[in-house]
C-alpha cells in the first residue's frame, strides 16, 4: 500500500510539473523594452568607475580618465623639414639663377639624432638632413635642389639660386605641441592616432577609466562548453561566447 501511495504521489507531481511546463508560466510576464531597461539600470551601480594607469601599448580603445598635458616641447629643437643646407636667410637675399649667392660650407653634415657642432656664421652654411637639428646662427633651410656644389680656394661652397625667408623649412621647437599644453581631454577614447600624442611627448603611461567587469552566465541543462564532446540532447553554448564578445566589443571586461 505504501509503495502504491508513493507511486501515485510521484505520478501526480510529475503531471503537475508537465502541466506547469505546458503553460510556460515563466514567460507569462511580458513587459515593454523601456520597463525592462529601467529595471536593469536600477539593479546595477552606474557610478563612474575609478581610474587606473596603463602603458600606452595597452591603451588602445580605452577612455582617458583625466586631461593629458605635454611634458616637453614637440619637437624639442628647431628641426629641418627638408634635405639641404642650414643658412642665414639674410645671406641669400636677392639670389637667383643668374646671380646666385655663394656660401662656404662648414665641415660637418648634420644628420638626424646628432647635435650640430658648428655655428653658422655670416657667409657660411651647413649641410643638413631632414629631421636634423638646425644649428645656432641659422634661421632657414634651403632645399638641396636649389643649390649647386662648387670648389673654391677656401674650400667647398654652394651657390644658392633662390632666396630663403626666415623660418623656411624649419619646424620650430614646440610648434607641434608646447610644454604645458593640454593635448588630450578627459573622456576621449584612445585610438592609434591618440596613442602617438603621449608617445611624442615621451609619456609611457596614461590614466584611463577602468573597464567595467560584466559576468556572463549561461544557464540551461542542455548547454555544453565548446570543445567538449556533445552528449545526446546537448547544445553547444554559443550565446555565452556572443555575449562575452559583445561586452568586450563595447569596452567591458567579460568574466565568463
Amino acid at each position: 500500500m505504501t509503495a502504491d501511495r508513493d507511486a501515485l504521489r510521484q505520478s501526480t507531481d510529475l503531471m503537475a510539473a508537465v502541466r506547469a511546463a505546458a503553460r510556460q508560466e515563466q514567460f507569462l510576464e511580458v513587459i515593454l523594452p523601456e520597463e525592462a531597461r529601467r529595471r536593469f539600470e536600477g539593479a546595477i551601480d552606474q557610478s563612474p568607475l575609478p581610474a587606473e594607469t596603463v602603458r600606452i601599448t595597452q591603451a588602445l580603445g580605452r577612455v582617458l580618465a583625466s586631461d593629458l598635458v605635454a611634458e616637453t616641447d614637440v619637437p624639442a629643437f628647431d628641426r629641418a623639414g627638408v634635405d639641404g643646407f642650414a643658412v642665414r636667410a639674410a645671406d641669400t637675399m636677392g639670389a637667383g639663377d643668374r646671380l646666385p649667392r655663394r656660401l662656404l660650407l662648414n665641415a660637418e653634415v648634420i644628420a638626424s639624432g646628432h647635435p650640430p657642432a658648428l655655428e653658422v656664421h655670416v657667409g657660411t652654411a651647413s649641410a643638413i638632413a631632414t629631421g636634423g637639428a638646425v644649428p645656432r646662427g641659422a634661421d632657414a633651410v634651403v632645399m638641396i635642389e636649389l643649390t649647386g656644389l662648387i670648389e673654391t680656394p677656401k674650400g667647398p661652397a654652394i651657390d644658392v639660386r633662390r632666396a630663403a625667408t626666415p623660418g623656411q623649412f624649419v619646424a620650430f621647437a614646440g610648434s607641434d605641441m608646447a610644454r604645458g599644453e593640454t593635448v588630450l581631454r578627459r573622456g576621449q577614447q584612445i585610438s592609434s592616432r591618440e596613442i602617438g600624442i603621449p608617445a611624442a611627448c615621451g609619456i609611457a603611461e596614461i590614466p584611463v577609466v577602468r573597464r567595467p567587469k560584466v559576468a556572463v552566465l549561461s544557464t540551461g541543462d542542455e548547454l555544453v562548453l565548446p570543445g567538449t564532446p556533445l552528449p545526446p540532447a546537448g547544445v553547444y553554448d554559443s550565446n555565452g561566447a556572443i555575449v562575452g564578445a559583445a561586452v568586450e566589443e563595447a569596452g567591458g571586461e567579460a568574466m565568463r
